[in-house]
């Protein structure tokens, strides 16, 4: 979808619920996957977001949308 069609769709209160409705249906699964199966989410989170941080400098990544083995 291009940017204007999800703007679109986040402006009709329909498609929104929608929308929403599945994204909480997505973290729900997450949820209940990780603690049946021992994970402890936020600590997988912030291990993440340092692993991100580490990939994709944001003196390299700020205003691109290239993978970081792109070049």
């Amino acid at each position: 979808k291009t940017k204007k069609q999800m703007d679109a769709m986040m402006k009709d209160e329909q498609k929104r619920a929608m929308i929403g409705e599945e994204l909480a249906d997505v973290l729900y699964f997450t949820l209940r996957f990780g603690q049946m199966n021992g994970f402890d989410l936020s600590d997988e989170l912030v291990r993440k977001i340092v692993k991100n941080e580490e990939k994709y400098p944001v003196g390299k990544a700020r205003g691109s949308n290239k993978k970081y083995n792109e070049g």
